[in-house]
């Protein structure tokens, strides 16, 4: 078998059986999709089973709820085909785009196959192609090594890199299973680690010997910028914290840190300091003035952040680097609380018009 499809199941009753008709729908047929209910409290697990009883390639899991890496590693565990994909169950695939993934990795022998998606606004808006930077195809080792440092950080000036989007996610990597199986890569609760797919990414492109760029769009994501706006995170700081200290671990086990760090530290300052004070001021957060200030405080006590802060890592960087270091290096509260309160009423009226 060459191909195994992990789909995790968790209150997605509404979406599994568009996801799962667009894999049986694709011409490449060599495969099994393996649909894992993680403890689903709606009707997940009934959708499941129905689509079990339509297709003998199929197979319903059921376990008790650990999380979306916990099922993804779960699904890795009890697959059998040479190759391993992700696929988030309110996603879906673009129609005979397997084959056109498969074929490439397979006559390469890739540890690791990275394709392109497709963002699709769940509100209405307009569907938008994500690719990447790089002349595809290619399993070039100096692609390689690129991805890999921008997965650990940003340039320090503005490049095309800036744009990628969801450059981290599981679901736009394609795995030799024996190769992911050999190095242990296991997903971290994400309970416990924000952004739970981007250590295993970092990961993945440091082991991998043989990496294909391609830039076929695979992959339909659902995205709805509504959630960005209410969605609020009270330990947002605390979880990038520990994204960031695994991969600091990692790299430094590997001696692959000392030049990276530079590019680390300005992931921590505008991915983890940056996303948690815009999050103070999600609608979802019901603190009052003076709450939302502590919350600011916090956050810029952050050792981590601070370290981030006094690095001159971004000072020639874009216009919103500088902004951002300068406030969160003033330490400021005040300020803080002026610049992120603005500013998030600007991403909700952008979202509110997507």
């Amino acid at each position: 078998m060459k191909l195994s499809i992990i789909v995790p199941v968790y209150n997605a009753e509404e979406y599994l059986k568009t996801c799962v008709e667009s894999i049986l729908a694709q011409p490449f047929q060599d495969y099994e999709l393996l649909l894992v209910n993680d403890a689903s409290p709606d009707k997940s697990l009934e959708a499941a089973h129905a689509l079990e009883r339509r297709d003998q390639r199929v197979t319903v899991y059921d376990k008790p709820h650990g999380g979306l890496g916990d099922t993804r590693n779960f699904g890795a565990q009890r697959a059998q085909g040479d190759y391993l994909l992700f696929v988030d169950a309110d996603d879906w695939l673009g129609k005979d785009t397997l084959a056109a993934v498969m074929e490439p990795t397979l006559a390469a022998c890739a540890d690791l196959t990275v394709f392109d998606f497709v963002r699709e606004n769940e509100t209405g808006g307009i569907s938008r192609f994500s690719g990447l930077p790089i002349a595809c195809p290619s399993d070039c080792a100096e692609d390689n090594r690129k991805m890999l440092e921008e997965l650990t950080g940003p340039d320090a000036v503005g490049t095309p890199w800036r744009s990628v989007e969801m450059i981290g996610s599981a679901w736009r990597r394609l795995y030799r299973r024996e190769w992911f199986m050999e190095h242990a890569l296991t997903y971290p609760n994400e309970e416990e680690v924000m952004l739970e797919d981007l250590p295993v990414s970092i990961q993945a492109h440091f082991y991998s010997q043989k990496t294909l760029f391609l830039d076929v769009p695979v992959y339909h994501y659902r995205f709805n910028g509504n959630s960005l706006s209410t969605r609020y995170r009270a330990d947002k700081i605390q979880k990038l914290s520990r994204c960031f200290t695994m991969i600091a671990e990692f790299l430094k086990g590997k001696h692959a840190y000392a030049d990276l760090e530079p590019r680390h530290l300005a992931w921590y300052l505008r991915s983890a300091g940056h996303g948690a004070l815009v999050n103070v001021f999600s609608k979802g957060n019901l603190k009052d003035r003076d709450g939302k200030k502590e919350e600011i405080r916090g956050i810029l006590a952050d050792p981590i952040l601070q370290r981030a802060a006094q690095s001159d890592y971004l000072q020639n960087g874009t216009r919103a680097d500088r902004i951002i270091r300068w406030v969160i290096k003033s330490g400021s509260v005040g300020l803080a609380y002026l610049f992120y309160s603005q500013y998030a009423k600007h991403l909700h009226k952008n979202a509110e018009n997507q």
